[in-house]
């Protein structure tokens, strides 16, 4: 149940992460001035964060 678990839990903050790089990517393009404003690329960090959380909970749970 664990290893099926931590698939699960992966892809649904692959999915998140996935959503939230896009949407730094677009404040950092369209809404900020990028030569000042790094909050664009902040958030897609925090989706790459996200990203590598998730990669964590399945190995954890799923030992992959």
């Amino acid at each position: 149940m664990a290893p099926r678990l931590g698939y699960l839990l992966y892809w649904v903050a692959s999915w998140i992460a996935v959503i939230v790089i896009t949407a730094g990517i677009v404040v950092w393009l369209y809404l900020a001035r990028p030569d000042k404003d790094p909050i664009g690329l902040a958030i897609a960090g925090t989706g790459i964060i996200i990203w590598v959380a998730a990669r964590a909970v399945r190995y954890w749970l799923a030992g992959r």
